[in-house]
């Protein structure tokens, strides 16, 4: 087992019944037609004209309308715009939409590259069920709890499935409530339905992060999408990280604030593990790009016999040299010192890929996938990312696939264990 494979699970579970500069649709069908997947592209300027660009390819692909659309979109558009243009789709399609940090990734390439660039995945399955819904998250954690639970039961009424857990629950939800939203769904319909996704995401951290249903776009929403498709689901998690020597325990910790590890300012204990990484930053600076290879862990359970990590991804120093973070901290939490390369993030890809494939039995075909990618990796590698493209390419052939990059990720290591994290990935394949 190499070391970028020690943080990544894949699991599976049954459905409903057991490039750049243009446009551009790949395509894969299922089983004697019942379920086929395609994805489509647009870097058109506007956001009317890049849905309908992408739109035409998509239906020209799958040979019909689409049951279900994702869609993942760059800032450079406007969110209410592209609502608009996906209102014109049938009442029984339903999309689930969220933004992406500078590009858009399928198996067709890199999309918006800092500009204008949408991609979408269709599904087409008439023996499937899919619903979608999306509730404010409100202005407190409680809120966005209680908003969690009515959107995962709204979700699964929208499908015609009221009361019944999907195969896989897909999240798009704005940062900082990620915890909650999780504990939410699983008030709804307890801890054993798979949640993946990614929250929304902006080309900087101040900029506008939106989700959209059909017809309609939100700024602070939790949006679910019931999937209960004909076939099945395969999916894998990875930190890709590997754990050091160094390590503590959180002494003082205000959520996504952490003054004191082992004591001490929590800047200086992380820079002297880091052997100096962060000393031009200590009393106050942004360190997201420093830390991207060099972040922290929080032990979160085996695999077997192989520890799992929760990814946590150090953001800024404060003045007090204090830790801001991406994830929720509690004091006395465990924090380990990670390491991670270049190389690995760009590599890691194939092997997320190929775990949810091993996760899967053994006559599963891969129809399409949906796929997570932190932002804050991809910035680290963003003059290779076409490398990230190629290793999906790898692992699953022609496999039609969508990549959003997220600030931040949700997933399960391990049945019943839905978690957020950063600086991770995630693989989704539907197959037959």
């Amino acid at each position: 087992m190499h070391n970028n494979d020690a943080n990544t699970v894949g699991g599976a579970s049954s459905g409903a019944n057991a490039g750049a500069g243009g446009a551009g649709a790949e395509a894969a069908a299922g089983v004697a037609g019942t379920m086929k997947m395609a994805t489509a592209s647009s870097t058109a300027g506007s956001a009317d004209a890049a849905f309908a660009e992408a739109l035409s390819a998509l239906r020209a692909s799958l040979g019909r309308e689409p049951d279900h659309v994702f869609l993942s979109y760059t800032d450079a558009y406007d969110p209410d715009e592209l609502a608009r243009a996906t209102a014109a789709l049938p009442a029984s399609v339903r999309v689930h939409g969220s933004s992406s940090c500078l590009s858009v990734m399928t198996a067709a390439g890199i999309h918006g590259a800092g500009g204008p660039g949408l991609a979408l995945f269709g599904v087409a399955d008439a023996q499937g069920a899919y619903g979608t819904a999306a509730e404010p998250i409100g202005e407190s954690p409680r809120a966005a709890r209680e908003a969690a639970a009515r959107a995962a039961r709204a979700a699964m009424e929208d499908a015609g499935r009221e009361g019944k857990p999907p195969a896989l629950f897909w999240l798009t939800a704005p940062p900082g409530v990620e915890e909650q939203v999780l504990l939410g769904i699983e008030d709804a319909v307890g801890p054993d339905v798979p949640v993946f996704g990614g929250s929304s995401a902006a080309n900087s951290l101040d900029g506008v992060l939106s989700q959209v249903e059909r017809g309609k776009a939100h700024r602070g929403a939790v949006l679910l999408s019931a999937l209960y498709p004909s076939g099945e689901i395969a999916h894998a998690f990875s930190s890709g990280y590997t754990p050091t020597e160094h390590r503590g325990w959180v002494t003082r910790s205000e959520g996504r604030r952490v003054p004191e590890i082992d004591g001490l300012p929590a800047a200086e204990v992380y820079n002297r593990w880091a052997d100096g990484l962060f000393s031009a930053q200590l009393g106050g600076g942004s360190i997201g790009a420093e830390s991207s290879l060099r972040p922290l862990g929080r032990p979160s359970g085996w695999a077997g016999k192989v520890p799992q990590y929760l990814l946590i991804h150090p953001n800024t120093v404060d003045k007090d040299n204090a830790l801001t973070f991406g994830v929720h901290i509690n004091e006395g939490d465990e924090l380990v010192l990670m390491t991670g390369s270049r190389e690995g993030l760009l590599d890691r890809i194939q092997s997320v890929a190929g775990a949810a494939l091993e996760a899967a039995r053994p006559s599963f075909q891969p129809q399409g996938a949906l796929v997570i990618f932190c932002a804050g990796c991809m910035l680290a590698v963003r003059d290779d990312i076409e490398r990230v493209v190629k290793g999906m390419a790898a692992a699953l052939g022609p496999t039609p696939f969508l990549g959003a990059f997220t600030f931040g990720e949700q997933g399960c290591f391990v049945r019943g264990k839905n978690q957020h994290a950063n600086l991770s990935i995630a693989v989704v394949l539907f197959g037959q």
